[in-house]
């Protein structure tokens, strides 16, 4: 069940102790809930949690796990990281497992960048499962009277503020930021 494995450290070669097995102690639900908040946390630490064992591993790649992957260490615009086709994997897998901040992502390209309206529906998805930037801007875009009626858009802004836990200065500076971006590039 245990392995011994070695580590060179500053030219000293060190033991320690690598459980092969770390599910015989904790429940493989438990070890999923995890799973599922340190990918909300960092994709980073969840890619390095995956290389650990077989178990990780195969609980890291479940559809509801890129589903809430965080994509904060990721650029916004996908023409930024063509080049990387590891990047860009990870974008497709998060968009397929129908990951809210891709989703979001796609829909706030396709609607600034290319002005396509009916990407607003792409918006309304995310906003409705929850992404309150999406929430935000469909409010926004409502109210202006564009893809919706002003009555759809109040509810969507009036949701947003029933939210217990929503920080609605982020939510506009994260758009600025974005809206920034899409004037760079």
């Amino acid at each position: 069940m245990n392995s011994k494995h070695y580590t060179t450290v500053g030219g000293k070669r060190r033991k320690h102790l690598h459980l092969d097995v770390p599910q015989a102690f904790i429940p493989e639900l438990a070890w999923f809930k995890v799973m599922l908040y340190v990918a909300t946390q960092s994709s980073e630490d969840l890619f390095r949690m995956a290389s650990v064992c077989p178990l990780f591993n195969r609980l890291a790649n479940t559809p509801q796990v890129w589903n809430t992957i965080s994509m904060e260490k990721y650029q916004d615009n996908p023409n930024w990281y063509c080049a990387s086709t590891q990047v860009r994997h990870f974008v497709e897998q998060c968009r397929a497992c129908e990951n809210l901040e891709a989703i979001f992502r796609e829909a706030f390209d396709a609607f600034f960048r290319q002005g396509n309206v009916d990407a607003l529906s792409g918006m309304r998805v995310a906003a409705t499962a929850g992404h309150m930037e999406a929430a935000y801007l469909v409010g926004l875009l409502g109210m202006s009277g564009i893809g919706q009626s002003k009555e759809d858009a109040l509810q969507f802004l009036c949701s947003l503020n029933q939210c217990n836990n929503i920080d609605m200065k982020g939510t506009r500076d994260a758009l600025r930021r974005r809206l920034r971006l899409e004037d760079i590039s």
